[in-house]
């Protein structure tokens, strides 16, 4: 390995060095779940919100659900699904629960 010399195992360290190393990996870690808590409401907002298409909205009124972004992103997924993309259906799945095999009853 190129770097071999400039790796030192974490018993090769003194005590302060190794609270340093923790203290630092604590600090990213906070910040990267606070982003990741941000993006997560940002996220619930805008998919809370009235959809700007007006076709979209007027479709979803007329099938009787509120004209929210996330019911026309389900809607989508949905179309996509009935137009054959497996991965669709397999979201649309996990959405509500399902996991096992598709079952066939007659």
């Amino acid at each position: 390995m190129a770097n071999e010399h400039n790796l030192i195992p974490i018993q090769g360290r003194n005590k302060q060095e190794i609270q340093d190393m923790g203290r630092k990996g604590g600090l990213a870690s906070g910040r990267a779940r606070r982003q990741k808590a941000e993006l997560r409401q940002a996220f619930q907002t805008l998919l809370t919100a009235e959809v700007n298409n007006e076709q979209m909205k007027a479709l979803l009124v007329n099938l009787g659900y509120e004209p929210t972004n996330e019911m026309a992103l389900a809607l989508v997924i949905l179309q996509k699904a009935l137009n054959g993309d497996i991965r669709a259906f397999g979201q649309i799945r996990d959405i509500i629960g399902e996991s096992g095999g598709v079952e066939i009853t007659r």
